[in-house]
C-alpha cells in the first residue's frame, strides 16, 4: 500500500494510549515478569528481581518469605492486568508465607510493606456487642404471642408460635432460644456463716450447692420469689435457731442441710408453693404455708410464739419472705411431734432422716420421694447419709 506497507498500516490503527504505543516486546515482556512476580509473591518463595524488557513503570520486584519488596523493572504498571491492578477485589489481600508479600491492591497504588489485612476489606464493620438481656419472666398461663422474647431460668426464649404460657422448655414449636442478647452475668455468690462452712471440699461458699438441692426434676417450675437464698441466710441468724447445723460435728451437721432441703424441695415442689394449692396468701386462715407448710392454728400459735410473731392474728405473714424460712427451721429444730417423741434436729443427729419424714408427716407415704432427695443432697455434700428407713 501506499505510504509506507503494511507497519504504518497498523500503526495507523492502533489507539494513542501511553501503553500500546510502547513496542508489543515491551509490554509482553512486562505482563509476564508482572504474573511472575505476582505468582512468587502468593507462593512465599523468595526470588531474584528480574530485568525484563521495556521496563514498565519503575515498580517494586516481587516479595520473598520475610523481606520487603526488593526493586526491579517488570513491578507496578499503571493500568496493567498484573502487579497492583487499579480495578483488584478490593482490600490490600496480602500473600506470601512469612514476612510483607506483593499485593493486589483495589487502588492502583503501589503494593506498599505489606504483611497486614487493611481495615476496610473481608467482614466490614467491627463485631458490636449483643446487648444485655432485659426482658419480663415468664409466667406461667400468660398469653404469649409470637415474637414476645422471655426470661425463663435466666435464659431468653422467644414464642416461635402465640401460647397460653407454656413452659419455654417443653417444645420448641411454641418457643426457641432467642440469641439476639446476652443473658447478665450471675451476680457473685452470697455470703452466708452458718452453711459456707459446710460448703462440699474445695468450695468456699454453699450457694451453688443450694440451688443444686432444688434443681426440679420435672419442667415447668418457678421459684416463688419470697424463697431467697439471702431471705434463708437471715432467718439462720434468728437467735432462736442457733442450734440448726450447729452442732460442731461436720458431718452431722452437713447431713442435717442436707435432710431440711430435701423436706423443703418436696413440701414446695422445689420451691415452687409458698401456699398449699396456690391459696392466696391474703386469705385469713390457717392453710399450709412456708418451707414446711405448718398448718393448722395450733402449730401457727406454737411456731409464732417460738419467734415473737403472732401468726395466729396475722397468718399472712407466714407467706412473707424470711418468714417462710422461719417457720420451716423454727419447726424443724424445736417441734416436738408427740407421736415419734423428739424433733428432727434430734431425729438427724442420730442419723436417723427416716423419722425426719415421720415426724413433719405423721406416716411414711412420702418417704421415697424425700429419700432420694436426701441421698442426691448427701452426695453433693460429699457424705454417707446413714439410715434412711422411716420406721
Amino acid at each position: 500500500m501506499e505510504g509506507g506497507g503494511v507497519a504504518d498500516m497498523m500503526a495507523s490503527m492502533a489507539p494513542r494510549s501511553e501503553l500500546t504505543r510502547r513496542p508489543a516486546a515491551a509490554l509482553i515482556g512486562g505482563l509476564a515478569a508482572g504474573l511472575i512476580a505476582l505468582a512468587i509473591g502468593c507462593s512465599g518463595k523468595p526470588t531474584t528481581p528480574g530485568s525484563g524488557a521495556g521496563g514498565i513503570g519503575s515498580g517494586v520486584g516481587v516479595a520473598g518469605s520475610g523481606g520487603d519488596h526488593g526493586s526491579g523493572s517488570a513491578g507496578n504498571q499503571a493500568s496493567g492486568s498484573a502487579g497492583n491492578q487499579s480495578s483488584g477485589s478490593g482490600g490490600n489481600q496480602t500473600g506470601g508465607s512469612g514476612g510483607n508479600s506483593a499485593a493486589i491492591n483495589g487502588s492502583g497504588a503501589a503494593g506498599g510493606s505489606g504483611g497486614a489485612r487493611d481495615a476496610s476489606a473481608g467482614d466490614g464493620a467491627p463485631d458490636v456487642p449483643l446487648p444485655i438481656c432485659n426482658y419480663p419472666d415468664w409466667k406461667a398461663g400468660t398469653p404469649y404471642k409470637m415474637g414476645d422474647v422471655v426470661m425463663y431460668m435466666a435464659k431468653p426464649y422467644i414464642a416461635t408460635n402465640p401460647n397460653n404460657g407454656l413452659d419455654p422448655t417443653v417444645s420448641t414449636y411454641f418457643w426457641s432460644p432467642y440469641t439476639g442478647c446476652t443473658p447478665m452475668a450471675p451476680p457473685p455468690p452470697e455470703t452466708c456463716a452458718v452453711l459456707d462452712r459446710l460448703a462440699p471440699t474445695g468450695k468456699t461458699t454453699f450457694q451453688a450447692t443450694y440451688d443444686a438441692m432444688f434443681a426440679a426434676p420435672f419442667q415447668g417450675r418457678v421459684i416463688q420469689a419470697a424463697y431467697t437464698y439471702a431471705g434463708l441466710c437471715k432467718a439462720l441468724d434468728t437467735p432462736a435457731l442457733a442450734t440448726f447445723a450447729r452442732s460442731g460435728n461436720l458431718l452431722q451437721d452437713r447431713r442435717e442441710v442436707a435432710a431440711f432441703f430435701a423436706n423443703v424441695a418436696v413440701e414446695t415442689a422445689y420451691l415452687a408453693y409458698v401456699d398449699e394449692g396456690n391459696m392466696p396468701s391474703s386469705q385469713q386462715d390457717y392453710h399450709g404455708r412456708g418451707s414446711l407448710q405448718i398448718t393448722g392454728q395450733a402449730i401457727y400459735q406454737e411456731v409464732g410464739n417460738g419467734l415473737g410473731l403472732n401468726l395466729v392474728a396475722q397468718p399472712q405473714l407466714a407467706s412473707t419472705a424470711i418468714v417462710v424460712w422461719q417457720t420451716g427451721l423454727w419447726y424443724w429444730t424445736l417441734h416436738t411431734n408427740p407421736s415419734v417423741g423428739m424433733n428432727c434436729h434430734q431425729a438427724i443427729a442420730t442419723g436417723a432422716f427416716g423419722r425426719t419424714v415421720r415426724i413433719i408427716k405423721g406416716d411414711c407415704g412420702s418417704a421415697a420421694d424425700r429419700v432420694r432427695q436426701y441421698q442426691a443432697n448427701c452426695q453433693l455434700l460429699g457424705i454417707d447419709p446413714g439410715s434412711v428407713a422411716c420406721p
